[in-house]
C-alpha cells in the first residue's frame, strides 16, 4: 500500500508539472481570481466533460476588493482597521461566513505575490512527521520551484505593492520575536510611528539630542517635549502646546496653498495625468466590445446547436462558460466606461480657496493618512530650543517647508504669529506638572 500510495504521487506530480509547462493551472486558488476551461472539451470515461486545462482570470468585484484593501493600508491604516470597515459595510468575501473578514485574511492578502502578478507553484509539500505521525508542510529547494509572471493578471500596480511591502516591514519591527527570534532584535520601531493619533506624532525630533518629540504632558490638549530630556538624557526641557504647534504649522501650510498661482499649477498637472492615464481608454473600450460581441454570437450559435436536438452535457457545459463570459465582460465593460464619464475635472479655483481655508478641519477628519502625508511633505521636523535675552525661550521648527516660531504671545500683543494668540501663557515655559495637577485630591473639610 505504502508504493503504490508513493507512486501515485509521482505520476499525480509529473501530470501537474506537465500541465503547468503547457501553462494551465492546477488548482492555486486564490481570492479576485476565477478559473477558466480553456481548450477542446472532451468527456472522460465517465461521461463528464474535461477541457484541455483552466486558465486563471481576474474576478472584477473581488479584484476591486484586493485593490481597496491596499490602498488603505499604505494610506496608514491598521489591518483591523480595515476588516473593522469591511465588516461594517457587509462587503462579502468568496465563501460567506458568519465571522465575516478577519485580521488573518487580510495580513495574507497584503503579503501574496500573486496580485503583483508572480504566480510560483511546488513551493512546498506535504509529508508525514516521523516523530509526530502528524502530516505537515515542508519547504522545496527553489531550484524545484515553478515560477510564472504574468502581467495580465496583475491587480495591484507596481508601486502600490512597492510602498505596502516597505510599511509590512515597518510595521514589523514594532512586534517582538518571530521565527529563530527572541524579543526585538535589531532596530524597534515605534507603534505611534506607524499608526499616527494626532497630526504631528512621530513626524518630530529633538534639535539637540535627535530623540523624538513626543507628549510628556496631558494637561489642555497636552504638550510636546523631548523624551530624552523626560528621562534626564537632554537639557532640551522646553514644552509647547499641541494645539497650538498644529495651528502654527497648518497655517503655514495654508499660507503656501492659498496662492493663486500655485493652486492652478497644481490643477494643471492633475489634469495632465488624467489625461494621459485615460488615453488609452477608447482602444480598451473597443477591444472589449469585440470580445462582447463574438462570445454573445457563440452563445447564440450554441442556442441554436440545442434548438434543433443535438444538444449534450458537454454543449451545456460550454454554454454555461460563454454566458459566464458575457456577465463578466458586460460587467468590466460598465466599470471602464464610468471611468471615462468620469474624467477629472478642475473645479472653480474660489471653491478650492475656501477648502484650502480650513485646511486643519480637513486634515483632522482622517488623522492617520494625514499624518503620513504631512511627514512627506514636512519631512522630520527638528525642534530647536532658543533662549532670547529677554522673555521665555521657546522652540524653533524647522523642516522642507520653512522655519517657524512655535512661540505663544499675549493677548495684549498689537502682532502676533499669523494672527494666534493665546491667554494660556505657559505653553513653552519651563514648568513640568505639579505633583497633584493628574490626580487633584478633594479639598479636605473643616
Amino acid at each position: 500500500n505504502e508504493l503504490q500510495l508513493s507512486d501515485l504521487k509521482k505520476k499525480t506530480l509529473r501530470g501537474q508539472m506537465g500541465q503547468k509547462q503547457r501553462g494551465f493551472i492546477v488548482g492555486e486558488a486564490t481570492f479576485g481570481y476565477r478559473s477558466t476551461p480553456v481548450g477542446t472539451v472532451r468527456m472522460d470515461k465517465k461521461g463528464r466533460p474535461r477541457p484541455d486545462g483552466y486558465k486563471m482570470t481576474i474576478e472584477p468585484r473581488e479584484a476591486a476588493v484586493v485593490l481597496r484593501i491596499f490602498q488603505e493600508f499604505v494610506e496608514g491604516k491598521a489591518e483591523s482597521s480595515i476588516v473593522k470597515r469591511l465588516n461594517q459595510e457587509g462587503v462579502q468575501g468568496r465563501w460567506r461566513s458568519k465571522g465575516g473578514w478577519s485580521p488573518a485574511t487580510v495580513h495574507r492578502i497584503l503579503r501574496n505575490e500573486k496580485y503583483a502578478g508572480k504566480w510560483v507553484w511546488n513551493r512546498s509539500e506535504t509529508r508525514r512527521d516521523p516523530k509526530t505521525g502528524r502530516r505537515r508542510k515542508f519547504p522545496k529547494p527553489e531550484s524545484e520551484w515553478f515560477t510564472n509572471n504574468d502581467e495580465s493578471l496583475r491587480i495591484v500596480p507596481q508601486e502600490l505593492w512597492d510602498g505596502v511591502q516597505a510599511r509590512l516591514q515597518e510595521v514589523r519591527k514594532t512586534w517582538p520575536g518571530g521565527k529563530g527570534r527572541r524579543g526585538f532584535e535589531g532596530q524597534q520601531g515605534h507603534r505611534v510611528v506607524l499608526y499616527p493619533t494626532e497630526l504631528l506624532s512621530g513626524g518630530m525630533i529633538c534639535g539637540v539630542c535627535g530623540s523624538a518629540i513626543a507628549k510628556v504632558s496631558g494637561k489642555s490638549g497636552g504638550y510636546y517635549g523631548c523624551l530624552g530630556a523626560a528621562k534626564g538624557a537632554c537639557d532640551n526641557r522646553v514644552l509647547v502646546r499641541r494645539t497650538l504647534a498644529e495651528r502654527i504649522i497648518t497655517a503655514a501650510i495654508r499660507e503656501k496653498l492659498s496662492s493663486t498661482e500655485n493652486l492652478a499649477y497644481v490643477l494643471k498637472r492633475v489634469e495632465e495625468n488624467v489625461t494621459r492615464m485615460c488615453s488609452d481608454v477608447p482602444e480598451t473600450i473597443k477591444l472589449k466590445e469585440a470580445e462582447l460581441q463574438a462570445e454573445e454570437r457563440r452563445v447564440a450559435n450554441f442556442i441554436e446547436f440545442v434548438a434543433d436536438g443535438r444538444g449534450s452535457k458537454a454543449v451545456a457545459g460550454a454554454l454555461t462558460i460563454s454566458e459566464r463570459k458575457v456577465q463578466e465582460l458586460t460587467s468590466e465593460l460598465g466599470m471602464i466606461r464610468q471611468s471615462r464619464d468620469r474624467v477629472f475635472k478642475a473645479p472653480p479655483l474660489p471653491w478650492i480657496e475656501e477648502r484650502v481655508a480650513t485646511v486643519q478641519e480637513v486634515l483632522e477628519r482622517r488623522t492617520e493618512k494625514s499624518a503620513l502625508l504631512l511627514r512627506k511633505l514636512l519631512g522630520k521636523i527638528r525642534l530647536e530650543p532658543v533662549k532670547p535675552e529677554v522673555g521665555r525661550p521657546y522652540l524653533r521648527a524647522r523642516s522642507q517647508l520653512q522655519t517657524l516660531a512655535l512661540l505663544e504671545i499675549e493677548p495684549d500683543a498689537k502682532e502676533g504669529v499669523r494672527g494666534l494668540t493665546a491667554p494660556d501663557a505657559g505653553s513653552t515655559a519651563l514648568r513640568w506638572w505639579r505633583r497633584g495637577e493628574s490626580n487633584p485630591r478633594p479639598p479636605l473639610l473643616t
